[in-house]
């Protein structure tokens, strides 16, 4: 069993940890406002949902959720839930839509962040609902931009780790 496969919900924690660190301080120095910022975590979301839906899958997302909630101003559990909701909305659109490959991901991945950015800004209760939805198109614009190297190296790593046989069981 390859390493990857076995440690996957520790490996997404640890990567989510590192896109968030990234997300958090190197965009602001940018010069890049607040609601433009991509959301990097989604992106790891939504590139779980092309795997198969197992256990391990599952508390990759849950931790991807979690470690996204750690960084966030949102309030409680509003957003792990929500995205947790986005990785069963993508499980389950893999199975009626073609989505392993990396342009409908990173589109499904900023329509996710337009609609994670309406629900936070209601939930939080923004007064200015045009500036929420100037925020909405930026994210989508930024995530999707920055999904799309994110998901070839993903995508690369997981061909990199597919078993030779898959047929034959390895001791």
């Amino acid at each position: 069993m390859p390493t990857l496969t076995l440690f996957s919900p520790l490996f997404f924690t640890f990567l989510a940890f590192i896109l968030k660190a990234i997300e958090s301080s190197f965009f602001p120095n940018l010069g890049i406002p607040a609601g433009f910022t991509p959301d990097l975590n989604l992106v790891l979301i939504v590139f779980l949902t092309s795997r198969p839906l197992g256990l391990r899958c599952l508390l990759a997302a849950a931790g991807i959720s979690l470690t996204t909630s750690l960084f966030s101003s949102s309030p409680g559990i509003i957003q792990p839930i929500l995205h947790l909701a986005i990785f069963f909305a993508g499980c389950h659109l893999n199975r009626t839509v073609f989505m392993n490959h990396i342009f409908p991901q990173a589109l499904f991945a900023g329509t996710c962040k337009l609609l994670l950015t309406i629900f936070l800004g209601i939930a939080i209760g923004s007064p200015d609902f045009s500036n929420l939805i100037l925020k909405a198109f930026g994210g989508i614009i930024t995530t999707t931009i920055f999904a799309i190297p994110i998901l070839f190296c993903l995508n690369t790593l997981q061909a990199r780790y597919i078993p030779s046989n898959p047929n034959i069981l390895s001791a």
